[in-house]
């Protein structure tokens, strides 16, 4: 299926109800809210209309946690977002995307504070970002403090310097990289906790920098504002039914990687004041109207109880699971389109739609792209640089087939080994001594610089590094031009897995025979 082929599908979608209308306007206004405190509201003013969204407006949706510096799969879920909205209003229709920011997760995830670039270290990366202290991981990442003024400067001058050492020959290089380091910089100084602070980068690359019209929002804004509470209450009266069939969806799709819940299990957090996130329990009481909830803060060990008639005046206080907000959010927005992750995002989704459809909410169309990114950044150039010295093969060989690669460096590991062995049957010379730990010096850096090599090229870098390595029009260019020419596949969702190759042609090949180069060295194959 072409992406034109995908519109089309779009502008089928049921008309939106009154109600969804109404949450639209108000995660408008919220959103606003989120683009004034990041310095963008000027850049999406378009989108920030009071006027009550028509009944045939499409709704785009997508989310992601405020990571610091997240790999390219996030920004390729806003792009998206941007990509099928001018479609669609070039068509004349109208409609809405939206990204919001899951800010009150808990801060346990290590992706939220820190991430990694390629490198030409043993490890093939190099960590870039921060540390939070053990008490605060079980907090909600809004209630987390962002980096001290001399942490967070030190640890930009690292980047810098990393960067500026390796692209200094570059004058759009480095231009681009401080353009980013001025968005950062901004970032930091309007944002008061490290989720804003996250969240406020990726509305300033992607709203300033890249020019993508798309609204952000923070999740935490949806909860305080008690939007979807409706909705909410409809799960939570089916909650034994709704855990039941979770369960089962979980092992009729195997899906082995995500818990099953039990009966007593509540779809939704509770807010302690501490910041910690609160799970919660039902008393199974008949009717669901008089059930009753209850937990224990893991972080101060405050136990709260919830009954269900003052959910009214509680709500403001919870906040739904990852299933239950897919299907929360896309019955209260009557979501057109869902842009999904291609890894978690989509095996929650299977549970979701399934319990969408049975419990009678909307079921969005869901989209992935799979396909990942190839280009040479700055460490992946001094990687190579550094294996075609070891090697002494030709760069333009390891762009090439995998098989006469293979060859050649079994040959060169072979002449080495021969050279090694002659002289190791050849006495204990000093001149004999030389050159035995020369050659045995030149066999082990070939091993090294294979697995450094590819472990570089295997990384899941940040977006950070593609930016600064392909620049601001050429990623724009590249992803645009892959998506044009992209064939959908509909396989429980529709998934795109066209990759995109920004620069030669054979980068897939490189990054092919690097991989299988690196398991050979690792597994002592190679010669």
């Amino acid at each position: 299926m072409s992406p034109e082929e995908f519109l089309s599908l779009l502008k089928a979608r049921p008309a939106l109800s009154d109600t969804q209308r109404a949450n639209l306007a108000r995660i408008r206004e919220i959103a606003e809210t989120f683009h004034r405190a990041a310095g963008t509201h000027s850049e999406v003013q378009a989108l920030l209309t009071t006027a009550l969204p028509e009944e045939e407006t499409i709704v785009l949706e997508s989310g992601h946690q405020p990571n610091f510096w997240p790999y390219a799969g996030v920004w390729k879920k806003v792009f998206l977002l941007d990509f099928f909205a001018q479609h669609l209003a070039a068509s004349g229709r109208d409609c809405i995307p939206l990204f919001g920011f899951a800010d009150h997760n808990l801060s346990t995830a290590k992706w939220l504070y820190q991430n990694r670039i390629p490198s030409n270290s043993r490890d093939g990366f190099e960590t870039i970002g921060f540390s939070i202290s053990g008490k605060d991981r079980w907090k909600r990442f809004a209630c987390t403090e962002k980096p001290k003024d001399e942490t967070w400067l030190k640890e930009l001058e690292r980047i810098r310097t990393f960067y500026h050492d390796r692209v200094h020959a570059r004058d759009d290089a480095m231009a681009q990289l401080d353009q980013v380091f001025d968005e950062m910089a901004r970032s930091y100084a309007l944002s008061t906790n490290f989720a804003d602070l996250n969240a406020f980068l990726v509305s300033r690359i992607c709203n300033r920098l890249l020019s993508l019209q798309v609204l952000f929002f923070r999740y935490s804004d949806v909860q305080r504002a008690g939007i979807f509470m409706d909705e909410s209450v409809r799960l939570l009266t089916e909650r034994e039914r709704f855990n039941q069939r979770y369960t089962e969806i979980i092992q009729e799709e195997g899906l082995e990687d995500i818990s099953t819940v039990s009966e007593e299990s509540v779809p939704f957090w509770y807010h302690c004041g501490c910041g910690g996130k609160v799970p919660l329990s039902g008393s199974h009481t008949r009717p669901p109207a008089n059930e009753r909830y209850a937990g224990t803060c893991p972080v101060c060990r405050e136990q709260y109880e919830l009954p269900f008639a003052e959910l009214a005046d509680r709500y403001d206080r919870m906040s739904p699971n990852a299933v239950a907000r897919n299907l929360v959010f896309s019955e209260g927005l009557g979501t057109a389109l869902f842009v999904s992750g291609a890894g978690g995002g989509l095996r929650y989704g299977l549970i979701s739609d399934k319990l969408a459809r049975e419990f009678r909410f909307t079921v969005p169309l869901t989209v992935a792209w799979l396909g990942r990114d190839y280009y040479v950044g700055p460490a992946h150039r001094t990687v190579l640089k550094d294996l075609q010295r070891s090697s002494g093969l030709a760069q333009d060989t390891f762009y090439g087939d995998a098989q006469p690669l293979l060859t050649q460096l079994a040959a060169t590991k072979a002449e080495l080994a021969v050279k090694i062995n002659h002289l190791e049957q050849s006495g204990g010379g000093t001149v004999v001594k030389k050159d035995l730990q020369k050659y045995q010096g030149r066999s082990l850096s070939l091993d090294t610089q294979l697995k450094t090599a590819s472990r570089c090229f295997a990384v899941t870098p940040s977006f950070l590094d593609l930016l600064v390595s392909v620049g601001l029009e050429a990623l724009l260019a590249h992803w645009k031009r892959a998506l044009i020419d992209a064939e959908l596949t509909n396989q429980a969702f529709y998934l795109i897995p066209r990759a995109v190759i920004h620069g030669d042609a054979r980068l897939f090949n490189l990054y092919q025979n690097l991989n299988v180069l690196g398991e050979q060295a690792q597994a002592g194959e190679c010669g």
